[in-house]
């Protein structure tokens, strides 16, 4: 932190944000173990309730008229800040955290300088989130329309035929005798059948709905990974502990 007179004054100090804007109180100060240099404050702001955000006072002024300590970060982002319990100490991971959150790119660019931590870099790591989203594929529309076609069957059919039998008849028998007595005539009548065409109606509805088919695709996309060289035999680890 720059240009702030005292510990004393921090403590209890209100917080501005970069445009001005009332952030919150100060609650707790952290402090490099080794340095012994406040690092972060935790301030509790009107949507946070009871929940501490921490705040980074790397590049941190006194505010314009004396009475606070004013942060080159936005209040949205401040209020967005990574969700860490307030408990006295910040673990290395922790930190990790605010200092990937609070990176240049969530600072205004009328408060941004060329400062930067000697012990520290940052990292960033691409992550693949994958998703899905509906969209149209395609349309399909119910239409009736009617056709004829032509149907050939063999349909079997009987008819009667006139058959002209012989047979012996006794010359001396009744029969014989009356057929003597004039023209005698017989009418035979014949039968057929004919085919009778009839059509059966079937009805059927039909209607068009849609069915959810699983599949699987193959998403792949390039990533981007920071790696962190370190040109010394081990590296320290920093520390926090609250003031």
């Amino acid at each position: 932190m720059t240009d702030f007179p005292s510990i004393d004054r921090l403590q209890d100090a209100t917080v501005y944000d970069a445009a001005g804007n009332q952030v919150g109180t100060v609650a707790q100060i952290y402090f490099d173990e080794d340095t012994s240099e406040p690092t972060f404050v935790t301030v509790q702001t009107e949507t946070s309730g009871t929940q501490e955000i921490f705040i980074p006072l790397h590049r941190a002024t006194e505010a314009q008229d004396g009475d606070g300590v004013q942060v080159p970060f936005e209040l949205a982002v401040i209020t967005d800040a990574p969700s860490i319990t307030a408990d006295g100490t910040l673990t290395p991971e922790e930190e990790d955290r605010l200092h990937d959150y609070y990176s240049l790119d969530h600072t205004p660019a009328g408060n941004q300088d060329t400062e930067t931590d000697n012990d520290a870099v940052l990292v960033r790591n691409e992550e693949l989130v994958v998703g899905t989203e509906r969209r149209s594929s395609g349309q399909a529309r119910l239409r009736k329309r009617t056709t004829t076609t032509t149907e050939t069957v063999q349909v079997p059919v009987t008819r009667e035929e006139i058959v002209l039998e012989r047979e012996p008849v006794d010359p001396d028998s009744a029969e014989a005798r009356a057929a003597d007595a004039g023209d005698n005539e017989m009418v035979v009548e014949t039968q057929e059948e004919v085919p009778v065409v009839t059509k059966k109606v079937s009805a059927e509805k039909v209607s068009l709905d849609t069915a959810t088919v699983q599949d699987t695709e193959t998403v792949s996309e390039t990533l981007r990974h920071d790696d962190v060289d370190v040109d010394r035999d081990a590296a320290k680890e920093r520390k926090n502990r609250k003031g």
